[in-house]
């Protein structure tokens, strides 16, 4: 089972939450930014996906996404953010921080369960097209990467092993 860690410092939205992905999700939840990043190092938890709320105290979702992004270890976890602000500065900064989406409070529990689908289960095919490493690594562990073959000349292909058979049978030689 999928493990997510949904953040809100409103118990009824961490209830909410719970109880509406608890069937299909092992959910964990926590209090603020601060207790979250704390439960993750401490525990060395490693959650597939993060729910995280943006006002919160002391730690808000803001520091806390900038926080895992830069810390190597969680960096490449998938985050969905929730605020109540439906503002499109909200959004930038979120996508600015690389959160992968963006939902408003109250939101819509069918709306939630395909942004997280969407994010554990991507399915991307890709043909020369670059990719950071983080982003390789992520959606090879989601088992999401296929790479096409680039088209290839098969003649050019077995004359180029033939000659490097040629240089390593003269290099054994020698």
């Amino acid at each position: 089972m999928k493990k997510i860690l949904a953040i809100d410092d409103n118990k009824t939205m961490r209830t909410i939450i719970s109880s509406v992905l608890k069937d299909k999700y092992d959910v964990t939840t926590q209090v603020d930014g601060q207790e979250a990043y704390n439960w993750l190092i401490k525990g060395r938890n490693m959650p597939d996906l993060i729910i995280c709320d943006i006002e919160m105290e002391p730690m808000d979702g803001y520091e806390f996404l900038e926080l895992i992004r830069n810390s190597g270890f969680f960096g490449d976890i998938p985050v969905i953010m929730l605020s109540g602000v439906e503002e499109t500065k909200e959004r930038i900064k979120c996508y600015d921080l690389k959160a992968q989406d963006f939902l408003k409070k109250p939101f819509n529990p069918k709306e939630l369960i395909a942004l997280i689908d969407k994010n554990l289960n991507p399915k991307i095919r890709l043909r020369n097209f670059e990719l950071s490493e983080n982003d390789k690594y992520r959606y090879f562990k989601l088992g999401a990467l296929q790479f096409l073959p680039e088209p290839f000349d098969v003649k050019d292909a077995e004359k180029k092993i033939k000659e490097k058979l040629v240089e390593l049978d003269k290099s054994l030689k020698h």
